[in-house]
């Protein structure tokens, strides 16, 4: 092989494996947190915009769990909200989407009988949203801040999906911080 073509096919071979290392860190760190909730079971996964407009599931929601094979398919929104929790380069919505979303799928991972119902297992999501925030990045107080996004953007979904509503669920209240009233 010439040196040419050698320096050729080890530029194309960086610029391959190169992007490729930060979203494997990030699925796996999205992977561990999903752990948390779902008992150990599962893996979490972050495609590319290309590969998520391909995929025939990602036309019905923000993300979706395959319980045969455990595994979680977040939308791009959903996996840049989850990693940057906690910071300012992403808005508050975003952050709160992601926590919630993959708390949800997480759920939907664990090996439970209610593993399949909406409405259990957004529950679940709602209970350790704050807990979820934090462990991804939020401090005690973002994690509050971002709760009420999350109210918010589950009301918009039980509106639109009543199955992701559980009469018996007890959701946890928000309430303004009162030191700053």
């Amino acid at each position: 092989m010439s040196i040419r073509r050698f320096a050729i096919v080890l530029a194309v071979s960086a610029a391959v494996v190169a992007p490729t290392a930060p979203a494997s860190d990030a699925t796996a760190r999205l992977t561990e947190l999903a752990r948390v909730y779902s008992l150990g079971v599962g893996e979490v996964r972050c495609p590319s915009r290309a590969t998520w407009d391909a995929d025939f599931a990602s036309s019905f929601s923000s993300a979706y769990t395959n319980l045969r094979d455990d595994y979680t398919v977040l939308s791009p929104t959903v996996c840049e909200g989850a990693l940057n929790v906690g910071g300012v380069e992403v808005p508050a919505w975003q952050q709160a989407l992601g926590t919630l979303v993959l708390t949800h799928e997480a759920f939907h991972l664990r090996h439970w009988r209610h593993r399949r119902d909406e409405g259990k297992v957004e529950c679940q999501a709602l209970v350790y949203f704050r807990e979820a925030a934090q462990r991804l990045g939020a401090t005690a107080m973002q994690a509050d801040d971002l709760y009420a996004y999350a109210l918010a953007l589950h009301a918009y979904k039980v509106r639109l999906f009543p199955q992701y509503r559980d009469p018996k669920c007890v959701i946890p209240p928000w309430a303004p911080p009162l030191n700053v009233l």
